[in-house]
């Protein structure tokens, strides 16, 4: 897809159309991880509209200029580590306790990109957005990423790339590892 002329909010709080926009954006970037991924990344939509309800985390929207301020992305991001279910805070307090105690560290709980701006550049646009923040204030930046988005998406290498073309110094590690086993007795 060419480059979309789009622009970028930042919000506290979504509702209304707004919302509901959001929410086709974001179900529809993520409604493909339901079958690929064990632990869910696909919210319900009421927990999207508490996300959405709730101050600790900022939202991220862009909008398509040439399409009636069409919702394309949406990415949340917060530097409240108790707003992050079953985040361990103990974890990121003893690994970084300077930037805990600032409240430098950054939680990046979703971006999602409409299906039809994929390699639009909007990823790339909100992904800059939310590293620029981390960079200013020293802090660090962390997320969750699934296997598939690992393996078949390349995610972490993409995002690398996007803090390289910034030129900013930093680099990026696996932080924590789970998997989940399961034992087929179906066959017995």
């Amino acid at each position: 897809m060419r480059r979309a002329r789009t622009t970028l909010e930042t919000l506290t709080v979504l509702e209304g159309e707004d919302l509901e926009n959001a929410w086709q954006t974001y179900e529809v970037a993520f409604t493909g991880l339901a079958t690929r991924a064990v632990q869910q990344h696909l919210m319900t939509r009421e927990e999207f509209e508490e996300v959405c309800a709730d101050e600790r985390w900022i939202k991220y929207v862009t909008r398509d200029l040439d399409r009636g301020g069409a919702v394309c992305s949406f990415a949340t991001f917060t530097n409240d580590l108790s707003a992050v279910y079953q985040l361990s805070e103990d974890f990121y307090q003893n690994r970084w306790p300077k930037q805990f105690a600032e409240r430098s560290i950054w939680y990046i709980g979703c971006v999602g990109v409409h299906p039809a701006y994929r390699s639009s550049g909007v990823f790339v646009t909100l992904v800059e957005a939310m590293i620029r923040v981390v960079h200013e204030q020293g802090g660090v930046a962390s997320l969750d990423i699934c296997r598939y988005n690992d393996e078949a998406l390349a995610l972490p290498r993409l995002i690398g790339r996007i803090v390289n073309s910034l030129s900013l110094e930093t680099s990026g590690e696996r932080l924590d590892v789970q998997t989940y086993w399961a034992y087929d007795f179906s066959a017995a």
